[in-house]
């Protein structure tokens, strides 16, 4: 029988993590380590770890969200001790200080898309307003700026409206122009209701995102032998994906929005799962980033 995500409710994590969260505050032992996350393509091993029973003898509990902004919120409450999200995300962070990078996870060649029922010519020629519907104060705001930037749409008229990508995969196109800004596997659902990709994380050349594991510094300084561990396991789950794909899907389909295995496979090819050490050149644009 094919699995179906459950997404927490947020009222159910936040009085869980109210418990949790307290005991820390206290100074007793901790028996969990929260990590939230969503189904980013990138971020599938830690499901299928998951879904394999991989950290069952771990301290690690993954909690499952949509939206890119409230893996930030969760942490900033206290009801997560870390989460998987972008280098902006980290940047935008009330308090940055207290986060640190554990390990980097991906990055992003393509699978971060920007789409449009208009080419970027005809947007270019508009005089009224665009439709924009992204996830406010998250990444895809920086990922815009850099869009319209780069194609000289700076001057033109946009509305914005925050949308969670579930509820975007529901917008169908319509005669004034519109751009929407999605990833995997959200975004597979968006070319099937007629959207066309006008730029992603491989075409534009002033824009890059790197996904890593964010952790609470103190968490991260006390517990550095079990980070990796965990980083070992997301290494055996993306060997797992290479050897055998067809299994490594089945396994995490239920996560994937109805994403088809053609569909899936394809997004595997728009991102670079860091196995190996991370390039020179992507070392030296988080240092400038800070």
């Amino acid at each position: 029988m094919k699995k179906k995500i459950v997404f927490f409710p947020v009222i159910i994590v936040l009085l869980l993590g109210g418990f949790f969260g307290y005991r820390y505050v206290m100074g007793i032992a901790q028996d969990e380590i929260r990590i939230s996350s969503n189904p980013w393509v990138g971020f599938t091993p830690f499901i299928y770890a998951q879904e394999k029973g991989w950290f069952d003898r771990t301290p690690f509990r993954f909690v499952w969200q949509v939206d890119l902004t409230e893996n930030v919120r969760l942490f900033e409450r206290g009801f997560t001790q870390g989460f998987t999200a972008t280098q902006y995300e980290m940047l935008h962070a009330k308090n940055p200080s207290e986060l640190v990078p554990v390990f980097l996870i991906d990055r992003s060649d393509g699978a971060d898309v920007i789409l449009s029922n208009q080419t970027v010519q005809a947007l270019a020629a508009t005089t009224g307003p665009i439709m924009v519907y992204l996830e406010r104060d998250s990444m895809q705001s920086d990922l815009f700026n850099a869009f319209i930037h780069e194609y000289g749409l700076s001057d033109r008229k946009f509305v914005f409206i925050n949308s969670a990508q579930k509820s975007m995969t529901e917008i169908k196109p319509v005669k004034s122009p519109m751009i929407l800004l999605s990833y995997a596997p959200y975004a597979s659902q968006l070319l099937d209701n007629g959207f066309r990709p006008i730029a992603s994380t491989k075409t534009l050349k002033s824009f890059s995102v790197i996904d890593a594991l964010f952790v609470n510094k103190h968490i991260a300084d006390q517990d550095r032998g079990q980070f990796q561990t965990l980083k070992k396991i997301y290494h055996r789950a993306v060997d797992a994906f290479h050897k055998n794909p067809k299994e490594y899907f089945t396994t995490v389909q239920g996560y994937l929005e109805g994403q088809t295995y053609a569909q899936f496979m394809q997004s595997t090819k728009e991102i670079e799962w860091f196995v190996d050490p991370p390039r020179a050149q992507v070392l030296m644009q988080l240092r400038e980033q800070g």
